[in-house]
């Protein structure tokens, strides 16, 4: 019992000093309540520092909500921090530490798959192994043992806690499952392993848990005692526990059949699953750029759209026969539909997320094509020609006759954002910035054959964000009207 209060009050006295130091520059860098935002952005340099008071002053505690129903355990391990410039975000990584420590009274188990493919199908598998990890009876993850793949960028696999804020979806224990650090002395049949990564410049410590080798090949045998157990044993049993939910959720039977796992679904879609600190503010910072602000309506005198125009080249040809009776590949067509819709300006800044340099590459295979004259150019040569100009034309000119500004999405804000780490793994990184652009604007604007274009909506249905829109051949069709929706559109393309 004496440990336990001396870790409460020991978190008691970091969320203290966080607010007083909040408090002297009169806004938070982070906020933890499930409706929180962040509020600046700071640049990151990583260093290795053992965990114990003598070098960090930290308390062995757990979450930051006094909520769970977990018994402490200390630790010796490592763990990655970081600082800057003003030394500010020290701070969320002391409670980062905190907030990993295993609870020895909670069942743990570890994530023996990896994912693969683009953003938004390693997000389903995110989820749908956050219902399997309840499914089976699990509080806790090794949160080692879940990494994205950098799938478009260096084919690498980037730690969770480098691109999700694991503070704040510890908060939601016992609703999810807690994320928590490998620790040698609890963790037995686990093995840490150390890569660094050169980021040129700077480098990066990675940390690798695997079961140890002598026992890899029993670890699903039925008979075995493994500490901690595995779970998820074939690559598309997260994405299929997944896409059993929102089924169900569909047919309206989820509400019904499965409460614990619809709710879990509603507390992920709605902010469980938020961006890393440094990467939310680089999120809130384009939001202002963009005129996001705190005009929330959508009016001519603020806000965002994003425009997510999924017309690249390898969806034209690659998926042509799929979902035709959803498809729009004209840029042109997709704009006049926006205008037909809004006569006038109904915001600031539209930003249009797609992938130009595909669109690029496919122009110049046309030029090729054209200037040795061995063909003439398909009809996706054509179309894309048209749409590359009719992008360029308004990332020039602007739309409504020059009254609104047209950006391009894309990593380079990530880029250029001054960490080596996020510069390196811009991709997956610039990645989620944008997709939480598109769940955070005023309208979104996009297409139910994307993956992108649906997450990002179902998201914010559960956020109260009703102005979205899928282009149809018909026009614009409204999916969330205000008192016609209750429940999210499912991803059939």
């Amino acid at each position: 019992m004496n440990s336990v209060i001396k870790a409460f009050g020991g978190i008691c006295v970091a969320l203290a000093l966080c607010n007083f130091y909040w408090a002297l520059q009169g806004t938070p860098l982070v906020s933890y309540g499930h409706d929180g935002t962040y509020d600046d952005a700071t640049t990151i340099l990583s260093v290795t520092i053992p965990n114990d008071d003598d070098n960090n002053g930290t308390s062995t505690t757990g979450t930051t909500n006094g909520t769970n129903n977990g018994t402490l355990t200390s630790s010796s391990t490592t763990t990655t921090t970081t600082t800057t410039s003003n030394g500010t975000d020290i701070l969320y990584q002391n409670m980062l530490q905190n907030s990993l420590q295993p609870f020895s009274n909670v069942s743990t188990t570890f994530h023996s798959k990896t994912f693969y493919a683009g953003l938004c199908n390693q997000y389903m598998r995110f989820m749908g192994l956050i219902l399997l990890a309840s499914m089976e009876g699990y509080g806790q993850i090794i949160e080692e043992s879940i990494s994205w793949k950098d799938t478009y960028g260096h084919n690498d696999l980037v730690p969770h806690l480098m691109l999700w804020d694991v503070v704040h979806w510890n908060t939601y224990y016992p609703i999810l499952p807690r994320l928590v650090s490998y620790r040698e002395d609890i963790h037995r049949d686990l093995t840490l392993s150390l890569d660094t990564i050169n980021l040129n410049p700077g480098t990066f410590v990675k940390r690798n848990v695997q079961y140890r080798p002598e026992i890899v090949s029993h670890i699903w045998d039925a008979n075995a005692t493994i500490v901690p157990p595995p779970f998820v044993r074939k690559p598309m049993e997260g994405k299929n526990k997944y896409k059993i939910l929102v089924k169900q959720i569909d047919v309206n039977q989820a509400e019904k059949s499965n409460p614990v796992h619809l709710a879990m679904y509603k507390a992920m879609l709605e902010g469980a699953l938020r961006p890393h600190p440094f990467l939310q503010g680089i999120i809130d910072k384009t939001r202002m750029e963009l005129g996001g602000g705190d005009n929330d309506h959508g009016d001519e005198k603020g806000g965002y759209m994003v425009l997510h125009a999924r017309v690249e080249p390898d969806m034209a040809r690659e998926n042509e026969r799929i979902c035709q009776q959803y498809r729009v590949m004209n840029m042109t067509e997709i704009l006049n539909m926006i205008y037909e819709k809004y006569p006038e300006p109904p915001v600031k800044t539209v930003l249009i997320v797609l992938s130009k340099a595909l669109m690029e590459q496919e122009e110049a295979k046309k030029d090729v094509v054209m200037k040795n004259k061995k063909q003439e150019p398909d009809y996706f040569h054509v179309m894309n020609h048209h749409n590359l100009n009719t992008l360029n034309d308004i990332l020039e000119h602007g739309m409504w006759g020059g009254k609104v500004k047209v950006v391009e999405a894309g990593s380079q804000m990530v880029h250029d954002a001054g960490n080596d780490f996020y510069r390196y793994y811009s991709n997956i990184a610039g990645s989620i910035v944008n997709f939480f652009l598109a769940i955070q604007s005023n309208i979104l604007v996009g297409t139910e054959i994307s993956t992108f274009s649906t997450l990002a909506m179902n998201s914010r249905i559960y956020r109260g964000q009703r102005e979205n829109y899928f282009y149809r051949p018909q026009g614009l069709y409204w999916m969330s009207p205000l008192n016609n929706v209750t429940k999210p559109h499912r991803f059939v393309c």
